[in-house]
C-alpha cells in the first residue's frame, strides 16, 4: 500500500528527522504546507519531490493525505489538527501536544468526532533503554513503585543551535506557553502518567534564574503526588554541556530500574539495582519491533493494520500530561499545590 503523508508546518526542528525517515520510505508521497517559503526551499532542497503549499488547507483539499504531522508552535497545533481530522486524516502532534490543556482538549474532540487517530510523538518513546525501562515496571519488576524522576534539558535552544524558526516561538510565552518547563518536563510527566496515572496533586518551581533577556522560564521543578508515590520532572535551558544522567529512573519495593544516557561508543543502557546487586545489573535491552521503532513507522504500521495508538504515544496519556504540565504552572503561579483533576 502507498501512503499519503501531509506535513504541515515546519518550524518545529524536529521535523526535520521525521521528513528523513519518511523520504526514506518507498511507499510514501510526501506534500509539505509551510508559509514561509525559506522553510518550504530548505524542504525541497533536503528532500526532492515534495509537493509544496503554503497553506494546510490547499494541501488537505487537493492531496487527500491518509495522515497528517503537525510541527507548528504549541499554540497552533489544535487548530491544524481539528483542519486534518476534519479531511479525515489520521494526526500526529509533536510533543507537548500543546500550549495548554483547553487546546489539547480541542484536539481530543476533533479527532474523536472524526474517528481517526491521534498520536502524541514523545522522542523518548523511541529509546530503547527507556521502552524497556516502562515496560517491566509496569510488569511489577521493581514492585509497587513509590518513586520516578527524570531530568532533561540543554543550555538553552539558541544555545543549542536550533534554528531561528523554532527559537523564535520557544521564547515566546504565548506561543509555547512556557520555556524550559514547557520544552523539559513533559517527557517526565507523560512517563510519570504512564506508570502511575494521574496524580492527586502537583507542585511546581519555575523561574528565570540566568538568561535575563528572555521572557520565559529557563528552569523548573514540577513534583507530582500520587498517594503511594511521587515523581520528580526537573528541566534546564542552562545547563553547561550534556545534563548527567536524565534518567528515568524508577524505584520500588524490590528495585530501582535506572537508564544511562548513551554515550557515543555504546547506546543507552538500563541497570537494575537492589539490595543483592547494589552496583546494578545490566539488564537486556532488546531492540524496537522492526518497522515501529520510529515514530513514522509506528504510526504507519498502526493504521496499515488497525491496531490502536498506545502506550507512551497516545493521545490519552498526551492529553492527561498537558493536564498536569497546566497544573503545574497554576501551582507555581499561587505557590500552593494543585489539586487533580482540574475543576473549570
Amino acid at each position: 500500500m502507498s501512503w499519503t503523508i501531509g506535513i504541515l508546518g515546519l518550524t518545529h526542528d524536529h521535523v526535520w528527522t521525521h521528513l528523513a525517515d519518511l523520504a526514506r520510505r518507498d511507499d510514501v508521497r510526501l506534500a509539505v504546507a509551510e508559509p514561509r517559503a525559506e522553510l518550504r526551499a530548505q524542504a525541497e532542497q533536503a528532500h526532492g519531490g515534495i509537493r509544496l503549499y503554503d497553506d494546510a488547507a490547499t494541501l488537505l483539499e487537493r492531496e487527500r493525505p491518509q495522515a497528517a504531522l503537525v510541527f507548528t508552535d504549541n499554540a497552533g497545533s489544535a487548530a491544524l489538527v481539528e483542519l486534518a481530522a476534519s479531511h479525515g486524516a489520521a494526526v500526529m502532534v509533536e510533543k507537548p501536544m500543546a500550549d495548554r490543556l483547553a487546546n489539547a482538549e480541542r484536539m481530543m474532540v476533533a479527532t474523536g468526532r472524526a474517528g481517526v487517530p491521534l498520536m502524541v510523538n514523545w522522542p523518548t518513546a523511541w529509546n530503547p533503554a527507556i521502552r524497556q525501562a516502562l515496560a517491566l515496571a509496569s510488569d511489577g519488576e521493581v514492585g509497587e513503585i513509590t518513586r520516578f524522576s527524570f531530568r532533561g534539558g540543554h543550555a538553552g535552544p539558541r544555545a543549542f543551535g536550533v534554528s531561528e524558526a523554532f527559537a523564535e516561538w520557544l521564547y515566546d510565552p504565548a506561543r509555547n506557553g512556557a520555556g524550559a518547563y514547557m520544552d523539559y518536563c513533559g517527557y517526565g510527566a507523560s512517563m510519570a502518567r504512564l506508570l502511575l496515572g494521574l496524580p492527586s496533586r502537583v507542585q511546581a518551581t519555575v523561574g528565570r534564574l540566568r538568561t535575563d533577556d528572555i521572557p520565559v522560564d529557563d528552569n523548573a521543578v514540577l513534583t507530582l503526588r500520587y498517594p503511594r508515590a511521587m515523581a520528580v520532572v526537573e528541566a534546564s535551558w542552562t545547563a553547561a554541556g550534556p545534563v548527567p544522567q536524565p534518567g528515568p529512573i524508577i524505584s520500588g519495593a524490590r528495585a530501582s530500574l535506572v537508564v544511562l544516557s548513551r554515550t557515543a561508543s555504546q547506546p543507552a543502557r538500563l541497570l537494575r539495582v537492589s539490595a543483592e546487586s547494589p552496583e546494578g545489573e545490566e539488564i537486556d535491552v532488546p531492540p524496537l519491533p522492526t518497522g515501529e521503532d520510529t515514530a513514522t513507522g509506528c504510526l504507519i504500521a498502526r493504521l496499515a493494520d488497525g491496531r490502536p495508538i498506545d502506550g507512551l504515544v497516545s493521545a490519552p496519556v498526551g492529553r492527561d500530561t498537558q493536564e498536569i504540565l497546566e497544573a503545574g504552572l497554576l501551582a507555581a503561579r499561587a505557590g500552593q499545590d494543585m489539586s487533580l483533576p482540574l475543576r473549570g
